[in-house]
């Protein structure tokens, strides 16, 4: 490929992501219209990205007028998608129920939360699993009561059900025909929050809300915002379906009142400010910023460090589906987002060197000593040298 004909292909991107995020925002056609090269580039990003549904309730309620080439894929993804959903909440209503009636409160977030709370309709958001967030003391009867629904545990390598049970926060449960179902007793979980940020989750549980009974509950506006930023940031690197965050947002701000002084003041409390920042700043720059209320300035980190995060990742690559969360520079990211720059020490020396319960639970050696700690250890960053990961 010549250096013109790289060129006129980031130009093509760009226009597609300016082109979809105007239309994910209000629904409307640019004066001049769009060409059909350019209304396909701008599909093929929707679909890529997962917001096709999104994109086709946007432009339905605008009124929009579309090439049937268009309307028609948009309008199959949001028809499939409503299918999908219909039979998700059908499972999360039996699962529900089931706790209800066990006397085990429960608080649905992410897609479960956001596809009926601040969708136009269920078939605008889509969703891969159901994230169900547990108190830790019932865990073990949640478990259990998934089991007499035909669940069962998933087994990973990687991740040891010791692991999972004492540092990770999260059970995988599934069932023949159903979706994923993910038991959380950790909603903010893994070694970056663990090593660096001081989240209050038993205050973020206190704030839930009612939602259907007392028994099922819903994450406060403010702290779902958080949720959010900080599960893109940290958990995916702001990698894969990170444009799909962003139309979560920026619907949740349309169909909440969301208090920004306490999302920057909470944040900043729980050091995870850079961590949100990155994530509001791409939806200022995408989706726009109102009035100004996004709390960016409180948020920012200092003016080197958002210069190295905003060509590391930019609006532009997050809508493309920029891939981090893989390598050195997965680390040099994760590094960059901290509040305090003694705790990017600490995250880099516990990623090459982790404290001995996290090896003992890891590699299942829980009588490992000194010695085999240190053993353990040139094994992980063998582990990482040959992979690129922790």
């Amino acid at each position: 490929m010549s250096i013109s004909d790289s060129r006129q292909k980031r130009a093509d991107h760009r226009s597609a992501v300016d082109h979809l995020a105007a239309l994910l925002t209000t629904g409307s056609l640019p004066a001049e219209g769009l060409q059909d090269d350019e209304w396909s580039a701008v599909v093929d990003l929707a679909l890529q990205q997962d917001v096709g549904p999104a994109l086709y309730g946007s432009l339905k309620d605008a009124g929009a007028s579309l090439p049937q080439s268009v309307e028609a894929p948009l309008r199959q993804s949001h028809r499939a998608n409503v299918a999908r959903n219909m039979r998700l909440f059908h499972e999360l209503a039996v699962i529900l129920g089931a706790f209800q009636q066990a006397g085990v409160s429960v608080v649905p977030f992410k897609g479960a939360q956001l596809t009926r709370a601040v969708y136009p309709d269920i078939g605008c958001r889509t969703m891969a699993d159901l994230d169900l967030w547990i108190q830790r003391s019932e865990i073990e009867h949640a478990r259990r009561i998934m089991q007499s629904l035909g669940y069962a545990r998933v087994a990973r390598s990687d991740r040891p059900a010791a692991l999972q049970d004492a540092l990770l926060g999260e059970t995988q449960m599934v069932k023949v025909g159903a979706p994923l179902v993910e038991l959380h007793w950790n909603i903010f979980p893994g070694e970056w929050v663990r090593h660096t940020a001081r989240v209050d989750e038993s205050a973020v549980w206190a704030r839930a809300t009612p939602l259907d009974g007392p028994l099922v509950r819903e994450l406060s506006p403010e702290d779902a915002v958080i949720h959010l930023c900080v599960h893109l940031a940290v958990n995916h690197q702001l990698s894969g379906l990170g444009l799909r965050t962003l139309v979560d947002l920026n619907h949740a701000r349309r169909a909440w009142s969301i208090d920004w002084g306490i999302v920057a003041q909470r944040a900043a409390r729980w050091r995870v400010s850079c961590a949100t920042w990155v994530v509001l700043r791409a939806l200022g720059e995408l989706l726009g910023d109102p009035g100004g209320a996004l709390p960016l300035r409180r948020l920012a980190p200092g003016p080197g460090r958002r210069r190295v995060i905003a060509r590391m990742a930019g609006a532009r690559q997050i809508a493309q589906g920029m891939t981090l969360s893989a390598g050195p520079r997965r680390f040099v990211f994760l590094s960059l987002i901290v509040d305090r720059p003694t705790d990017a020490v600490r995250l880099v020396w516990r990623a090459v060197c982790p404290d001995r319960r996290w090896l003992a639970l890891r590699y299942d050696e829980a009588d490992a000593g000194w010695l085999g700690a240190w053993r353990l250890r040139a094994r992980h960053i063998a582990r990482i040298a040959r992979t690129g990961n922790p």
